[in-house]
């Protein structure tokens, strides 16, 4: 359960529900539901495989070490922890195009970090593969879910009502940045004792 909720921390869905908020305005609830249904199977497929292969890919094809993951999972955690806090949601460019370019950026970035991907190796080498399957759908049907019931919260306001539930979810997403940017410096430091271990038995 630890990497459960290690995983939903890192993946914030109140930050979601924030960059999404566009989504909310231009798609009906069915339409949305499907897109980021499509997000969310994405997702799950890219865990699954880092889960099963992920220090081996890592590792053979592109030569990176799993602690290097973990420092750069840790300084990015720590970079978008600090945007989170200092300037809050930020831009939704990326959601300008085609409805059907929509779900792979949900995809990339606001679901797939380096940070995820350590944790989905972690679960496959913690786990067996149905338990580790498992873990990784309840954390994305979780989230999903959680973005669903702001996607029915704000539809349901406007004017000035809307804005004090978008400063109510800006509140909490700046203190689950907190947690985002904590468990950022544990990844880094706990990277660099997993390279130094290797190098000292090198």
């Amino acid at each position: 359960m630890k990497l459960f909720a290690l995983m939903l921390i890192l993946l914030n869905p109140f930050s979601q529900a924030l960059y999404l908020r566009e989504l909310f305005d231009r798609l009906d609830f069915k339409t949305f539901v499907g897109v980021h249904l499509r997000a969310s199977v994405y997702s799950f497929l890219i865990f699954a495989i880092f889960a099963l292969f992920g220090e081996p890919l890592l590792d053979q094809v592109f030569q990176v070490r799993l602690g290097s993951l973990r420092v750069f999972g840790g300084l990015i955690n720590i970079y978008v922890a600090y945007r989170f806090i200092t300037a809050g949601e930020g831009s939704t460019v990326l959601f300008r195009g085609d409805i059907s370019d929509l779900a792979p950026n949900i995809t990339l970035p606001y679901m797939v970090g380096p940070g995820m991907l350590w944790v989905s190796i972690l679960m496959g080498q913690l786990y067996a593969v149905p338990v580790a399957f498992g873990l990784i759908f309840g954390v994305l049907a979780t989230n999903m879910a959680f973005v669903l019931f702001a996607y029915g919260l704000f539809s349901r306001r406007e004017g000035r009502q809307e804005t004090r539930l978008a400063k109510y979810f800006g509140v909490l997403m700046r203190m689950m940045a907190l947690f985002v940017g904590a468990i950022g410096v544990e990844m880094i430091v706990g990277g660099l004792q997993e390279l130094l271990a290797v190098q000292g038995t090198s």
